[in-house]
């Protein structure tokens, strides 16, 4: 096997080159392939990461927009539509959260005008109302939660967070 001093390659694949100079031939080739290797998987996680975070908010714009269209009596009954404020205030969280965030949770109606941000991993939600919103979640078979919290984004945002540390 002939001696290898050099390699072309990208900055991070030079750098890695590098740090394995000194070593012999086999046992740099071995090590090279490990590290490019982990490099590739760090990236391809991060990748995978933020497809699933993107289909996450697709879906959810989707749903949202399917609901922001409803009239009074969507449900068959005398339901009525999502408020203006709700569909403001859901459309600010949308626009400013971490879409990581968002992996885990549906949105559903309510028959009162509120939006309902449901987790699909586990008993826990949000009640999405004009001035204020309500959250609930089961940990060891204890309902935690708190009602009439002002809305700010930051509040929603600081829920959600939370019930994704317990998923």
């Amino acid at each position: 096997m002939p001696i290898v001093t050099e390699y072309q390659g990208s900055v991070e694949t030079n750098m890695y080159w590098n740090l394995l100079k000194g070593l012999n031939n086999t046992v740099k080739f071995q090590l090279f392939r490990k590290l490019k290797q982990s490099l590739i998987d760090e990236t391809t996680k991060d990748v995978e990461c933020n497809e699933v975070a993107q289909v996450a908010y697709f879906e959810l714009v989707k749903k949202f927009d399917t609901y922001k269209k409803y009239k009074v009596g969507w449900d068959g009954a005398d339901a009525v539509p999502l408020t203006k404020k709700v569909v403001h205030n859901f459309g600010l969280i949308l626009d400013q959260i971490d879409k990581n965030l968002l992996r885990g949770l549906t949105i559903f109606p309510e028959t009162n005008g509120t939006l309902l941000i449901d987790s699909t991993t586990r008993e826990a939600g949000i009640s999405l109302g004009d001035n204020n919103f309500s959250y609930y979640e089961i940990i060891d078979n204890k309902i935690i939660g708190d009602n009439k919290i002002p809305f700010s984004v930051k509040a929603v945002v600081d829920i959600i967070s939370m019930i994704n540390k317990h998923s």
